[in-house]
C-alpha cells in the first residue's frame, strides 16, 4: 500500500509533468504560426475596423517641454474587395482647422493620397514616396492613417515571445521589400486579440520611432486601443492620442469621400 506521501510525490511530479506538456504544447502552437499567418491576422482586424466613424484628440510635446494640442474626426469606408476610403479632418486648433486628409484605395496595394490646407484652398496629392512622412506636424505618419498595407510588400519574422502589459505577444520583425523611410520594425502583436502593443521603426541599426498602444478594449468584437503614442527617437518629440470616441460598422455614402467634400470639411 503506497504512503499518502509517496502518493502526493507522484501527484507532484504528474502535475509537473502535465504543466510542462502544456507548456511545450503552447511554445509549439507559437512556432507553427509563420510570420505571415500573424501578420494575416492582424489584417484581418484593420479590415473588420474600415468601416467607422472616429473622434480623437493629440497632444505634441517638443523636445523642450512644450506641448500643442489637437482634435480631430475620422471616417471610412469600406469597399468591395480590398477596396476603401479614409476622411481625416482636423478640428482645432484654429490654424488646423478644416485642413484635411483623404485616401482612396483601389487595393491594399493602389491607393491615392491627398491633403488640403484651407489657407491655400488647394489639395495636394501626396506621393507614395512620401507616406511615411509626418502627419501634419506629428509623430504618426500619413501611412499611419491611410488603412490596411498591402502584405506581399513585406517580409515577416517572429523573433520571440514575449508579454506586454501582461499581455502575451508574439515579437514579429517586418522588413519592407519596397523602398520605405525605415528598413524594418518589431512589432509586438498581442496574441488572440492581433494588434499592436509596441512597434519599433529602424534605419538601418538606429533607431527611428517608437510606439505604443494601450488601455485596449473591445467595441463590436473589434479590439480597440484608446491610448497611444508615438516617439521620434531622433528629435526627443513625441505625440500622444487618445480616443473621445469610435463607432465601427458605420454606413457613410461615397460623396463624404470626395475631393469635394475635403475641400467642404466634410459638409
Amino acid at each position: 500500500m503506497r504512503s499518502v506521501e509517496g502518493f502526493g510525490r507522484n501527484v507532484g511530479c504528474g502535475g509537473w509533468v502535465v504543466t510542462l506538456a502544456v507548456f511545450l504544447c503552447a511554445i509549439g502552437s507559437a512556432q507553427a504560426m509563420s510570420g505571415r499567418e500573424v501578420y494575416d491576422k492582424v489584417h484581418e482586424v484593420r479590415t473588420k475596423a474600415l468601416d467607422h466613424k472616429m473622434e480623437a484628440a493629440m497632444v505634441l510635446f517638443d523636445k523642450g517641454g512644450g506641448t500643442r494640442g489637437r482634435t480631430l474626426v475620422a471616417y471610412g469606408r469600406k469597399g468591395d474587395a480590398e477596396a476603401y476610403k479614409v476622411l481625416v479632418l482636423f478640428k482645432t486648433p484654429p490654424d488646423l482647422k478644416d485642413v484635411g486628409f483623404l485616401v482612396h484605395a483601389r487595393t491594399f496595394a493602389e491607393r491615392d493620397l491627398w491633403a488640403y490646407f484651407p489657407e491655400f484652398k488647394r489639395i495636394r496629392r501626396i506621393p507614395t514616396s512620401s507616406q511615411d512622412d509626418s502627419f501634419f506636424g506629428t509623430d504618426f505618419s500619413y501611412d499611419d492613417f491611410g488603412g490596411p498595407s498591402n502584405l506581399d510588400d513585406y517580409s515577416f519574422k517572429i523573433l520571440r515571445e514575449e508579454a506586454m502589459d501582461g499581455k502575451p505577444c508574439l515579437v514579429v520583425e517586418v522588413t519592407p521589400k519596397i523602398r520605405r523611410k525605415y528598413t524594418r520594425y518589431v512589432a509586438w502583436v498581442a496574441r488572440d486579440l492581433w494588434i499592436h502593443l509596441k512597434i519599433e521603426y529602424y534605419q538601418d541599426k538606429e533607431p527611428y520611432r517608437q510606439g505604443t498602444f494601450t488601455d485596449v478594449r473591445m467595441i463590436d468584437d473589434i479590439p480597440t486601443a484608446f491610448k497611444g503614442m508615438m516617439a521620434n527617437m531622433k528629435t526627443g518629440h513625441r505625440t500622444e492620442f487618445a480616443l473621445d470616441s469610435i463607432q465601427y460598422h458605420t454606413s457613410f455614402p461615397d460623396d463624404l469621400f470626395t475631393q469635394r467634400s475635403l475641400e467642404r470639411a466634410g459638409k
